[in-house]
């Protein structure tokens, strides 16, 4: 015959297992683990949800295509043949008018005469100028060369200049 185990030294030591501080917060933690276990499944079935509706939304806005009314399209084009008409008529008015002025002075462009003459001596100078920087590349160690030809130029082109506006005075004057 089958002797009959005792099970109460068992169950006694399971019951103080339970009751142990220690074993309450386990079994409070493994609760809040399910919970969060479950709101992630929650979250996960969401983003799943919220990713397919953008699918599809990316989809039906690929297919959009913007539409303009032939009305729109008449007006714009009406306002842009207008814009085009306007400048147009300007830049005729505008080359008409240059046209007379050339025609009026006679295919020349008049210059005052101080002008000319200041023109030419700033050319006479920055040509001294170059002739000169030839000359002190010979040398290129002795910068004073280089240092008096700046001078001599500078003196030329002022002198020049001086000359061009004094000289036309004195002539107006004798004559």
């Amino acid at each position: 015959m089958k002797k009959k185990f005792d099970f109460s030294a068992e169950m006694a030591e399971v019951e103080s297992i339970k009751s142990n501080p220690k074993n309450e917060y386990q079994e409070e933690e493994n609760r809040l683990l399910d919970i969060n276990a479950q709101e992630l499944a929650k979250l996960n079935d969401n983003v799943f949800k919220l990713r397919t509706e953008v699918e599809s939304l990316s989809g039906s806005i690929r297919e959009c295509k913007p539409i303009i009314s032939e009305e729109m399209q008449k007006l714009a084009v009406e306002f842009g043949a207008r814009l085009l008409c306007d400048f147009l008529s300007q830049i005729e008015s505008k080359c008409k008018e240059t046209e007379r002025r050339m025609k009026k002075s006679g295919n020349a462009i008049p210059i005052p005469a101080t002008t000319f003459y200041i023109t030419i001596i700033i050319l006479v100078a920055l040509s001294s100028f170059f002739v000169s920087m030839i000359v002190a590349n010979v040398e290129i160690l002795h910068s004073n060369l280089i240092w008096k030809a700046i001078a001599i130029c500078t003196l030329i082109a002022i002198s020049g200049t001086v000359m061009a506006i004094i000289v036309p005075k004195i002539l107006d004057k004798w004559t």
